[in-house]
């Protein structure tokens, strides 16, 4: 099957224009044949802002019905859409990953892991810190943001809880340059899972983000990376190649399990002095 990611700017300072282009886009790709595409984290509303009520002012209310040109979009054609934004719920503010398909959204992923940058610092940490894996027509998607990749456990407890891909909306600088060129790979390999990151590739209020948007496949290798061009990108996939958790060279001989041979009952963690 055909998933896309998006890598290309948003309209600055609109988001009821970005909405729209989303919406726009994902149309297109639907007509291509995809059955998936991912855009950004934060691509709705921009990442950065100087305190919390500005991000509140900026932030989407899905009950408002902020949202609704993509689900439409994913109600007339079938595609599943994976997007990110600040998003206002009550008297929270949350950085969010929604996954929406034509019945509507299927599920929101809230960033549970939060770097002090940005609009990061002024968003809270969901109370509900259940694995955001969600079963759709194409199979089990796990969502996670951005500098969530840097945390081993939470791409594991995805896989364990059945996610084949696993979609990860980020807005990486140059500076973090690790996260798309080692530790996706990593994260992708270790958990015999698809993994599509879809990253930003313009500036944000003076940040500049780097692109190299890219599908890893769960034998490691980068199937497509967008470099920092424009565009809709699109990759062909068998979903079920995730399905296998083992290495076997030769039966009886040359087998190697990683999921099977866990020992979770010894991992632990002893009392340790606090680490900055």
């Amino acid at each position: 099957m055909k998933i896309s990611f998006a890598q290309f700017s948003p309209v600055h300072g609109d988001t009821v224009a970005t909405t729209n282009l989303v919406a726009e886009k994902a149309r297109d790709a639907a007509s291509s044949g995809s059955r998936l595409i991912a855009f950004p984290e934060c691509f709705l509303t921009g990442g950065s802002y100087d305190d919390r009520e500005s991000l509140r002012m900026a932030a989407i209310n899905i009950d408002r019905g902020d949202l609704e040109p993509i689900l439409a979009a994913a109600r007339d054609t079938g595609i599943l859409i994976v997007v990110g934004f600040y998003q206002i719920k009550g008297a929270q503010a949350y950085n969010t990953a929604a996954l929406i398909g034509p019945e509507g959204i299927i599920g929101l992923h809230h960033k549970m892991h939060l770097p002090f940058m940005i609009g990061d610092r002024f968003v809270d940490i969901p109370e509900n810190s259940a694995p955001s894996v969600f079963d759709t027509p194409i199979g089990r998607i796990g969502l996670a943001i951005c500098y969530e990749v840097r945390f081993p456990e939470v791409t594991r407890t995805l896989a364990l809880e059945g996610a084949e891909l696993i979609v990860l909306p980020a807005a990486w600088p140059e500076a973090a340059r690790i996260l798309p060129d080692l530790f996706t790979t990593v994260r992708a390999a270790e958990n015999f899972v698809f993994l599509l990151a879809s990253n930003r590739n313009d500036v944000d209020d003076g940040m500049a983000f780097m692109g190299s948007s890219h599908v890893i496949g769960p034998d490691g290798q980068e199937i497509i990376n967008a470099g920092i061009a424009d565009g809709i990108f699109s990759v062909d996939i068998q979903i079920e190649h995730a399905r296998v958790k083992s290495i076997i060279r030769e039966p009886g001989v040359y087998e190697v399990h990683p999921f099977r041979d866990r020992r979770p009952q010894d991992y632990r963690i002893c009392a340790m002095p606090s680490i900055v």
